[in-house]
């Protein structure tokens, strides 16, 4: 029995594909480059927030987000890690409920399904946001797109 089994391991291991010398390329990915002024923001139902999808592939999301003074992003858990970069504005987040203050220049790196929110401040947040997984960005699937490119 011992035998058999190193048999199949070694049968197993020959003919894995991730083994082989020629790279498996995933399905129905198509190269793509766009200019962040010929992207329409998709916004919230409630018109205080607003995102451009830059960029998404099966094992990544790349974002513009913008959140009005004051606005705030409710407690949620993400089932990817997630960064945040600001370009503009100032807050805090609250990651695993202790806070952290943000501004320009700040990055954030949130692990995965950890419990997250933000107050942002007096002025815009503008960021940028990836997700280390697309599915988290299946949240800006339901905001409307704007008619113009953000300015």
């Amino acid at each position: 029995m011992q035998r058999f089994i190193k048999i199949n391991i070694f049968t197993l291991f020959l003919s894995c594909g991730a083994c082989s010398s020629t790279p498996i390329q995933p399905p129905n990915l198509i190269p793509s480059i766009a200019h962040i002024d010929t992207i329409a923001a998709k916004v919230a139902g409630h018109g205080k927030a607003s995102i451009k999808i830059l960029a998404q592939g099966e094992n990544a999301f790349f974002g513009l987000l913008k959140l009005d003074p004051g606005a705030s992003v409710p407690e949620h858990r993400d089932s990817t890690e997630e960064y945040i970069y600001i370009l503009s504005g100032s807050g805090t987040i609250y990651i695993n409920d202790k806070p952290y203050a943000t501004n320009p220049g700040s990055a954030v790196y949130m692990p995965a399904h950890a419990k997250v929110r933000y107050a942002n401040g007096q002025d815009e947040l503008v960021a940028l946001q990836v997700f280390a997984g697309p599915a988290p960005a299946a949240k800006y699937d339901p905001w409307q797109i704007k008619e113009k490119p953000l300015e």
